[in-house]
């Protein structure tokens, strides 16, 4: 089946910035300024630029801060916009810098104004790193890679700060095309991925194709939060996804054996399945499945499991919007 791909946007503020650079820049490097983005609690401070950066892909400088420093000072969100959305929906994707592959997926308002900007990636088929081949940039633990490498001592940040960075631009400028602000050190899958997808669609969004999205999402008070988002087409339901995300904290995970998957989710975690026994994504196929089968999300076989129940319990509800 193929598969409803959404990222999650964690909505960011944008409360400050400066034209203080963190440290002189190379002669070909675009200026950077200092970016202060406040989400959640947590106070992001960027240095974004304007312009593409030199790629230091495949290096491996020597290493700044230990593990446990990074982790300390390293933050991103992988977090879902808890309670309903609904609206006009719109789609695009392809194929980026030696294969990655790019979904952008949009959510506007009767007037045409967005709501929800998600983008999603996956690694090439022939990923350098043969763990993360096709697998999800946002909810698998590939973030955690790159927070390995020495490359981020620098920069603090990942895939995911990157991304959330530009979504928050999109959403609070209401705009597809033209110039944005990019994290430094995170910039190469927003500008090559994100922005040229995005200015496809800006003139999709001045009328709807037919397509609308329900959205719900509920912390499941564990520390894990379940997630349910349907898109229809003439009224006619044409995908269904299902999934639940752990925190962004461990600590806010009450299961001590699964704080390890904090910041990822059970659909696309490459490691969930096999260390808890737990076959949640062949659960979540056949129930999603099902609903797409009989156009109904409750008309589900009644199964003997945690995950049949969290998702009965966010189908009520929206198939409740839906009507």
């Amino acid at each position: 089946m193929k598969r409803l791909i959404l990222g999650l946007f964690a909505a960011l503020v944008l409360v400050g910035c400066s034209n203080e650079n963190s440290k002189a820049e190379p002669a070909n490097e675009p200026k950077a300024k200092k970016t202060v983005v406040q989400e959640d609690g947590h106070d992001y401070q960027y240095d974004v630029v304007t312009s593409a950066t030199i790629s230091t892909f495949g290096t491996k400088p020597d290493a700044k801060l230990t593990p446990e420093q990074k982790e300390k000072q390293m933050f991103w969100s992988v977090q879902p916009p808890i309670g309903v959305v609904k609206g006009h929906y719109y789609k695009n994707e392809g194929l980026f810098d030696g294969g990655n592959k790019g979904i952008l997926e949009l959510v506007t308002d009767d007037d045409g104004k967005l709501i929800h900007v998600e983008f999603n990636e996956f690694a090439s088929e022939n990923y350098y790193e043969p763990k993360y081949a096709n697998a999800s940039k946002r909810l698998s633990d590939y973030a955690f890679f790159q927070a390995t490498n020495t490359r981020t001592d620098d920069t603090l940040v990942t895939w995911v700060n990157g991304i959330t960075f530009l979504e928050s631009q999109m959403l609070q400028e209401n705009r597809l095309d033209g110039n944005f602000e990019t994290v430094k050190g995170s910039s190469n899958s927003a500008r090559n991925g994100m922005m040229p997808l995005a200015a496809a669609m800006k003139d999709w969004v001045k009328k709807p194709f037919g397509f609308y999205y329900y959205g719900i999402a509920e912390p499941l008070e564990n520390g894990i939060t379940a997630r349910l988002q349907v898109v229809t087409k003439d009224g006619k339901m044409t995908q269904v996804a299902y999934d639940e995300i752990f925190a962004d904290r461990k600590t806010d995970i009450t299961d001590t054996s699964l704080q390890n998957f904090y910041r990822q989710s059970k659909y696309y975690s490459l490691d969930y399945e096999h260390e808890t026994g737990d076959h949640f994504v062949e659960t979540v196929d056949k129930i999603t499945n099902q609903a797409l089968k009989s156009q109904d999300l409750l008309r589900i076989e009644k199964q003997d499991s945690q995950t049949y129940t969290n998702y009965m319990r966010l189908a009520e509800k929206l198939q409740t919007e839906m009507k």
